[in-house]
């Protein structure tokens, strides 16, 4: 038998699903999901049928008008790269892992062990997130201030019941962090703590939280609905966060975006918003306030202040969940004017997915099929941003305010 009249397998662990008019393959080893343009996907569509080779370049010329040579070209190289990735039914080395979300939340790394250990702490404060509450205890007076710097919006009465204790002990070596007693995490200086408290605390409060998944991205709201940001870190996702709610959006989140099971509605993290010191001169007309804001050190080297939303403009972070209106993916864009354009679902999903996201158990072939019926039905967009007024405008365009819970903007906070 020669190699025109090879049969094609697919790997069993592949799954197929169709998003409008595009195929999406979804590897259930890898984790990781791909997009076929039109010609890949009709190999695909022949690989199911289970014609060979031959049959297979047969179909692609007369569908694409292609000379043999081109066709038979195009098979080989698409079938040697799927072979490469692991989807079809031998066992290879698998490419192109799902991103996960990493921005400010905590990660493996060595924690040393302090010279001892504290028994009793000077300050307490309590703050809320998700529903979880937190008891954040302090070794030293100063350290208080720290928490207030990214968690003082998210303040709780300090009688009111908590679900997990944070401590902070200062030594000679640094600030140690405990969870529960457990040590968590450390930094050499109070420059370092905030970007800490925060992460911990975000992480903490969102593993108790029941989703379907949890999406690396920023949402705000008009108080019924919301637009979703998913984004990679240095696209400007912050900055745009930030100017919107500087023009009167309810904000939701700027580092998880929690989507629900079977509701597909989402639920409010109102983490501080790290802004990194290259936007600190384009958000002062948005947020004159900031450059008295003080600066922290994160693990990545980025120097950072956290803008703290006001309280009128906070998403209710227990109650209500907001449908999606809208998928928008910001990216700055220096050199391009700022526009906004229609892409596809299929588009948006695997953009979603390198933006990261993390899920319990990871992510299956169930779970994927529920993400493709959710986004084929709202609309998805790319925001190239050059002047932030115009993005901001761009976005109103999209999410009229017209509930009571908009508040008319009268200048920066």
């Amino acid at each position: 038998m020669g190699q025109l009249d090879l049969q094609t397998t697919i790997a069993d662990d592949v799954h197929s699903y169709l998003l409008g008019d595009e195929l999406l393959l979804f590897s259930q080893r890898a984790r990781a999901m791909f997009r076929l343009n039109p010609s890949a996907a009709l190999i695909w569509f022949c690989c199911e049928e289970g014609l060979n080779h031959r049959a297979i370049i047969a179909e692609l010329r007369q569908t694409f008008n292609l000379p043999i040579s081109q066709a038979e070209k195009d098979v080989n190289a698409v079938l040697t790269e799927w072979e490469t990735r692991g989807l079809l039914g031998q066992d290879k080395e698998i490419l192109a892992p799902l991103a996960e979300a990493q921005d400010e939340l905590p990660s493996m790394r060595e924690v040393p062990a302090p010279p001892s250990v504290v028994n009793e702490y000077q300050r307490e404060r309590r703050y809320q997130m998700l529903g979880t509450v937190f008891r954040v205890r302090f070794s030293a007076p100063g350290l208080e201030s720290v928490a207030q710097s990214v968690l003082a919006h998210l303040a709780a009465p300090d009688n009111q019941a908590f679900d997990v204790t944070l401590d902070v002990q200062q030594d000679s070596l640094g600030c140690f962090l405990f969870c529960n007693g457990e040590l968590v995490d450390h930094c050499t200086s109070e420059e370092e703590l905030a970007p800490l408290l925060h992460g911990r605390a975000l992480l903490n409060a969102y593993s108790r939280t029941d989703c379907l998944t949890a999406i690396h991205a920023a949402a705000v709201s008009n108080g019924d609905t919301c637009i979703v940001f998913p984004a990679s870190s240095g696209s400007g996702k912050s900055t745009l966060t930030a100017a919107l709610i500087a023009s009167g959006f309810q904000y939701c989140t700027d580092e998880l975006v929690l989507l629900k099971h079977h509701t597909h509605t989402i639920q409010a993290a109102p983490a501080g918003i790290g802004i990194k010191s290259g936007a600190w001169p384009v958000l002062q007309s948005f947020h004159p306030v900031l450059e008295a804001l003080p600066i922290f050190l994160r693990q990545d080297a980025k120097r950072v202040r956290y803008l703290l939303p006001p309280k009128h403009l906070l998403a209710n972070d227990t109650a209500q969940c907001y449908p999606v209106q809208s998928l928008v993916f910001p990216s700055y864009q220096p050199e391009q004017p700022t526009s906004l354009a229609r892409i596809s679902p299929a588009d948006a999903l695997c953009r979603l997915t390198e933006a990261g996201y993390d899920m319990e158990g990871g992510l299956d072939a169930e779970r994927v099929a529920e993400l493709v019926d959710w986004i084929g039905g709202i609309s998805c967009y790319e925001l190239h941003v050059h002047d932030l007024h115009e993005a901001v405008s761009r976005v109103e365009d999209l999410l009229e305010r017209t509930s009571p819970g908009y508040a008319e903007h009268e200048g920066p906070d």
